[in-house]
């Protein structure tokens, strides 16, 4: 009897400890956003940007991906500032693109990024226009006051918003239980009440 509650305590305590780390991952944080841009014959975005400039908007660290939907073969070719130099040297340069291909780059640094089709020239003109990651001011608490009765200037600071929630609901400091401790009292609870079950056992033996 005392081997059969033995073997029931050690799986208890197997299963409750393989769960605290299942329970405490936090979803897996949101990839950045991917923004799409048409290439046809001979535009960029749509036919009405024909011999214009397709403005593409996104946030520092997405992808924009191209892809051709015309039927004659066309390039992304970055430009210098005002399309000038295209291409420029250095830049992000797709090759030729035939019918149904596509091309994507991530845009880590905000700025504004000029490109052209290096086949169509000024009839195919595109920017991606890259804006920083929000940012979210944080006040830090008043200064007690100096003794002459002033209070010395709160400083403020700025840092980048969060990128999620955790997943188990709150902030690891808001002062509510944590799943390992809710899991461990849990866990006494029922080998306090498997060991009382067993000797009750033992003692009517």
């Amino acid at each position: 009897m005392r081997t059969v509650l033995f073997a029931a305590i050690a799986t208890l305590i197997g299963v409750v400890g393989s769960a605290v780390p299942v329970l405490e991952r936090g979803p897996v944080a949101g990839a950045q956003t991917t923004a799409t841009v048409s290439i046809g014959d001979n535009w960029f975005c749509n036919a009405s940007y024909a011999d214009g400039v397709c403005d593409t908007n996104i946030t520092a660290g997405d992808t924009v991906l191209w892809t051709n939907n015309g039927t004659l073969p066309h390039t992304v070719t970055e430009c210098g500032p005002a399309f000038t130099p295209c291409p420029q040297s250095g830049g992000f340069d797709s090759g030729t693109l035939t019918n149904g291909q596509t091309f994507s780059r991530a845009f880590p640094t905000p700025g504004t990024y000029e490109y052209w089709c290096s086949i169509h020239g000024n009839a195919m003109r595109g920017r991606v226009i890259v804006a920083a990651a929000q940012q979210t001011p944080i006040h830090t608490p008043a200064a007690p006051a100096s003794p002459g009765g002033t209070a010395s200037p709160t400083p403020t600071r700025t840092v980048a918003a969060p990128a999620a929630v955790p997943g188990t609901g709150g902030s690891p400091t808001d002062g509510g239980i944590s799943t390992p401790a809710i899991l461990a009292i849990v866990a006494a609870a029922l080998l306090i009440a498997c060991a009382g079950g067993g000797l009750s056992v033992l003692r009517r033996r």
